[in-house]
């Protein structure tokens, strides 16, 4: 079996348990995730926050610090796993240190700027083709997405600015391109383009009473 086939099967089996626990932010998400990696007992090596500097890679357009958020080793082949976890709030009463809260806390912060979330997942999806073209022991790669959000799943107009980076389920092409040059989006957030098509499906689970979407691109 491919490292990629086995990874991807490991983290489908962690999102798409019954008994998910509801997770605050994405480090939470990582940890998680990582852990249940480290507990298979597959892989040789899982990393997290894997360092890359920017600099060893080509036409890499945002110039900033490359920290993969977790890295899985199995002999000489390595896998990056790149998470976004976008919510909208939720409030629940907790236990905490074996007693139940008095009150209900939020959860889950309403993250909002979905334009940006969908820009950031291409993104992450981006990166990892970069590495794995600079890197020979770098075969494929996962961009994984985890949302309590529905607007993320909409395919949206083809007049709003981020219609090319939309995730409705499907196909996926490769330009990541703002439609509108002079909005702030497009200011702080390059253009970029993708090696190849991608497609999206969206699966989806219940964590603690709440809806999930998640889709797990291959790259």
């Amino acid at each position: 079996m491919r490292l990629v086939d086995l990874v991807r099967a490991d983290i489908q089996e962690y999102l798409g348990k019954k008994d998910g626990e509801l997770l605050f932010n994405e480090r939470d998400l990582q940890m998680h995730l990582a852990h249940h990696l480290i507990g298979k007992g597959h892989y040789d090596d899982v990393d997290v926050e894997y360092y890359v500097p920017y600099e060893e890679l080509e036409n890499y357009v945002w110039k900033n610090e490359l920290k993969l958020d977790i890295l899985v080793r199995k002999g000489t082949e390595f896998l990056p796993v790149e998470l976004k976890y976008k919510t909208c709030s939720h409030s629940k009463r907790m236990l905490r240190f074996g007693e139940q809260l008095n009150d209900a806390v939020e959860v889950l912060k309403d993250q909002g700027a979905e334009d940006l979330g969908m820009y950031d997942f291409w993104k992450d999806v981006r990166r990892v083709e970069l590495v794995r073209n600079r890197f020979a022991a770098v075969k494929n790669g996962l961009a994984v997405f985890v949302t309590n959000d529905k607007q993320y799943l909409n395919p949206g107009r083809s007049t709003s600015n981020n219609y090319l980076l939309n995730m409705s389920d499907g196909v996926h092409g490769k330009q990541k391109h703002w439609l509108k040059p002079e909005s702030t989006c497009a200011r702080t957030h390059p253009d970029f383009d993708l090696d190849s098509e991608y497609t999206i499906q969206w699966k989806h689970n219940d964590f603690e009473g709440v809806e999930f979407h998640y889709c797990i691109v291959e790259i």
